[in-house]
């Protein structure tokens, strides 16, 4: 399933020794679709999608990623830099109560982003040889 966003906030969760230290939340337009949980001095859980109603309209299905807060500043400026963006996680079985195990969970483009080029710089390179 993906879950395309727009906007992002993101929260540092202060006095965390173990745990859930920090999230990014993401909307689309005006709508939350999900979240990146980054955790601390443990192993970050498993993956999940979220339905608080226990319904199966993907309007109400949420995704969770689970993350090491090694990767918070590495995701940040991802985001900062490129996008549009969008959540993927797939459920591991059928979707039961308000929380089912993901799997293939990841932060991606969802299109392609141009490479930026610097234009060529001729007499340098005639100088460097």
């Amino acid at each position: 399933m993906d879950k395309p966003f727009d906007h992002y906030s993101v929260e540092i969760h202060a006095s965390v020794g173990a745990g859930l230290a920090a999230q990014i939340l993401c909307d689309h337009n005006k709508s939350f679709v999900g979240r990146i949980d980054f955790y601390r001095e443990q192993e970050p859980p498993v993956s999940y999608l979220w339905t608080p109603t226990g319904t199966t309209d993907p309007s109400q299905i949420y995704l969770v990623l689970a993350m090491s807060i090694d990767l918070l500043e590495p995701v940040i400026t991802l985001l900062e830099h490129g996008g549009p963006w969008a959540l993927e996680l797939w459920p591991s079985g059928p979707l039961t109560g308000a929380s089912t195990n993901g799997y293939g969970g990841l932060l991606k483009t969802t299109s392609d982003i141009a490479v930026p080029t610097a234009p060529l710089n001729v007499r340098a390179l005639r100088l460097s040889t």
